[in-house]
């Protein structure tokens, strides 16, 4: 698969604005660069979205990559973006503090009944010269509440999220427990090997662990019944986590005192012990403007450079553009690739000025090569990629200009 879009000095006739699909809303301003335009269609350079699923049929030939502007990418064909050499960006951490946030509200409104006190309150009908204060705190018996100071809350997956909340949960005078599928050495945080003994103890139990085929339903039966009876359980990590039937069945049971959820499905309304938000974790102005910024950056780097950051699906390879022109590599791992590259720049006479990746992930290779062609004509340039394509292994081939180049040619 080839890519010239983006090579200016060469092929004048070719636009040096890479199309860009916007999934979800974003702030045009965000997108008003020298390298961007949006686009409606289906064939698109790059694609930028939120939450939303990507359908199937947009990952296409053409698609160099997708930015996701959060953390979760259970949205996205990762699979099909790999097999098609399309690099896959997200933001873990840019909505870290509004998730935090959210999760500390809703532990304060596990404790104390607010929102039924407020509700009273606002309903009051004082008679006249009758004080409503007088009135209001002679109905404050019914609305006792407890304290967080000195509950313990057990926290699972200690990402950035998990990190920031352990560290407040802590400042609050709480017991801090966790789990992570891998030990990190954290401060204020007991971590614990096993979830069941973080069920056992834990009086708020906040799950934060990111959706995979093993954390899929992880949370059923069985771990239910080990919570306290005054336990509630809060999911920030993603619905299918949790086994929603299982869950009921343990509410109507009493095993547990209470669900809070940031993933509202339809067998979960209209349930007492259950409390449904729609999706508002990251949904600050704060975050929102945060995790597109970064995500465009991502993808503004990869596009302009090569250069790839946080992304999902490749290595990160990062090499300063100091040199004319540049060659991005994406293929399947095999030990003879290497060679029959190195043979088709030799035939070329094209000097490897300098190369970064030598990393693997999933089986896949992303490298990039700088080079110089002021000593290639226009056919051997056009032939170059084609050439380096035709390697047994190769899924894509780019060649950029520098964007010093860029600028200075489209001056």
């Amino acid at each position: 698969m080839i890519y010239n879009r983006h090579f200016h000095r060469y092929f004048k006739g070719v636009s040096t604005m890479y199309k860009v699909k916007t999934i979800d809303q974003f702030p045009l301003t965000a997108l008003a660069t020298d390298f961007f335009e949006l686009t409606n269609q289906e064939a698109a350079d790059a694609i930028l979205v939120r939450s939303s699923k990507v359908p199937n049929n947009l990952i296409r030939p053409e698609l160099l990559a997708i930015a996701r502007a959060g953390s979760g990418v259970n949205t996205i064909n990762l699979a099909a973006c790999t097999k098609n050499g399309t690099v896959v960006f997200n933001t873990p951490g840019a909505n870290a503090n509004a998730v935090k946030e959210l999760i500390i509200q809703c532990l304060f409104r596990c404790v104390r009944p607010l929102n039924s006190a407020i509700k009273m309150t606002a309903n009051l009908q004082a008679k006249f010269q009758e004080d409503l204060q007088v009135l209001a705190e002679s109905q404050r018996k019914n609305y006792l509440g407890h304290e967080l100071y000195g509950k313990t809350i057990g926290i699972l997956g200690l990402g950035m999220i998990g990190q920031r909340l352990a560290e407040t949960c802590y400042q609050l005078g709480m017991q801090v427990i966790g789990y992570n599928r891998s030990f990190k050495s954290l401060p204020h945080i007991l971590q614990l090997p096993k979830i069941e003994e973080i069920l056992a103890l834990a009086d708020f139990v906040v799950i934060l662990l990111p959706l995979t085929d093993q954390t899929r339903h992880f949370l059923t039966n069985r771990h239910f019944k080990l919570m306290k009876k005054t336990a509630f359980l809060l999911n920030f990590g993603r619905n299918q986590i949790v086994d929603n039937q299982a869950l009921l069945t343990a509410l109507a049971n009493n095993e547990f005192a209470g669900y809070i959820t940031d993933f509202p499905k339809t067998e979960l309304q209209n349930q007492p012990k259950i409390t449904l938000l729609p999706h508002l974790g990251g949904n600050t102005a704060e975050a929102l403007t945060s995790s597109t910024n970064l995500a465009l950056q991502s993808l503004l780097n990869f596009l302009a450079s090569g250069t790839i950051q946080q992304a999902v699906n490749f290595p990160a390879v990062d090499l300063p553009f100091d040199s004319p022109q540049r060659i991005t590599l994406y293929f399947a791992n095999h030990q003879t690739l290497w060679n029959a590259i190195t043979q088709t720049l030799s035939s070329y006479g094209l000097p490897i000025n300098e190369m970064a990746g030598n990393t693997t992930k999933e089986g896949y290779s992303y490298s990039l090569i700088n080079t110089d062609l002021s000593a290639c004509n226009l056919q051997q340039i056009l032939q170059l990629p084609t050439d380096l394509a035709k390697i047994p292994g190769m899924i894509r081939v780019r060649l950029l200009d520098s964007p010093a180049n860029i600028i200075q040619t489209s001056n």
